[in-house]
């Protein structure tokens, strides 16, 4: 009896942590297990996203600044993770960021055409990032060195890259969308780094970047 509970014990120790588990260590492809290491916490202070150039933001801004109700918090951005880990964390999260970085040489985005998230009581109209493999790729990445915020590709469907400019009823959504898209001229841009950004009681409750990760440039 005690060599089955000895066996028994022996196997249960020896089942490996699954990757998505707090216990991953994402630096490495070994697992190490401690049992007193807290739960990670997440806050929607902080967050892991693309911002396109500023050159580029003044059509999205106006529309943003009419059916945005978040426009003064955030920056134009397309999320990658979110929540995320709360700024005292920062110091411990930043080099897996940068890591993910590394990996990462830049590419090219087009904002041509408008789809909508369509909610039981409202819709969030949102510009559609083409192509979107980069994108999605990018997340996998990040996902796979920090799985613990994996949050985004929770979704029905999974991740869906975009970036949002407001939100409508339903009865108003096809009417809306389609004057915006009649008069919307297609931007390109090239997606270069990616944004570790945090809002607090000192950027008055606004957005703000708290480091960029510059992709690998190509090599020539």
């Amino acid at each position: 009896m005690l060599n089955g509970s000895l066996a028994l014990l022996s196997s249960l120790m020896a089942v490996p942590v699954p990757r998505h588990s707090k216990y991953y260590d994402g630096f490495s492809c070994g697992r190490s297990f401690q049992p007193d290491f807290p739960m990670p916490t997440k806050t929607h202070t902080t967050a892991v996203v693309l911002i396109p150039p500023e050159a580029i933001q003044p059509p999205i801004q106006t529309i943003r600044s009419v059916h945005d109700r978040n426009f003064e918090r955030w920056m134009p951005h397309i999320t990658l993770l979110y929540p995320f880990a709360p700024q005292q964390d920062f110091q411990d999260i930043i080099p897996a960021l940068a890591k993910v970085a590394q990996q990462t040489t830049p590419f090219s985005v087009i904002l041509a055409s408008f789809n909508a998230f369509r909610h039981k009581k409202s819709c969030t109209l949102f510009l559609v990032p083409e192509p979107k493999n980069e994108i999605v790729q990018l997340h996998s990445t990040l996902t796979e060195y920090l799985p613990d915020y994996d949050d985004t590709a929770r979704f029905t469907g999974g991740f869906n890259p975009h970036l949002s400019v407001g939100q409508f009823q339903h009865q108003s959504l096809n009417d809306a969308q389609q004057q915006l898209q009649n008069e919307w001229k297609p931007i390109q841009f090239e997606v270069e780094s990616l944004s570790l950004i945090y809002r607090s009681k000192e950027t008055n409750d606004k957005f703000v970047v708290s480091e960029s990760f510059l992709f690998q440039k190509r090599s020539e």
